[in-house]
């Protein structure tokens, strides 16, 4: 799945462009249902901000991280999203 990356303050080179759409392509294992998947990138006083927001059937998960390097914060936001999808996943085998 390829992301749809935005960018905020600045510009984001194509290495950081291939990190975070591996990140996204993680995230197939954990439910394969996904219907689309944006990254916003920003900048502030902080760091670098980066916001992930996945779009499943009948709901939009969204999780954000701010730090001084942009791949950790990719890091964080991609485990930030990964449980969000288990407890989804869960929450629909469990009402079956």
């Amino acid at each position: 799945m390829q992301p749809r990356i935005s960018v905020r303050k600045g510009n984001v080179s194509n290495d950081t462009k291939e990190h975070i759409g591996k990140a996204c392509d993680k995230f197939d294992q954990y439910f394969d249902r996904i219907v689309d998947c944006e990254v916003v990138v920003g900048q502030n006083k902080q760091g670098h901000e980066v916001e992930f927001v996945v779009k499943v059937p009948h709901q939009t998960l969204t999780a954000s991280s701010t730090d001084d390097n942009l791949y950790k914060a990719v890091d964080e936001v991609q485990g930030k999203i990964a449980t969000q999808l288990k407890k989804y996943h869960d929450k629909l085998v469990a009402h079956r």
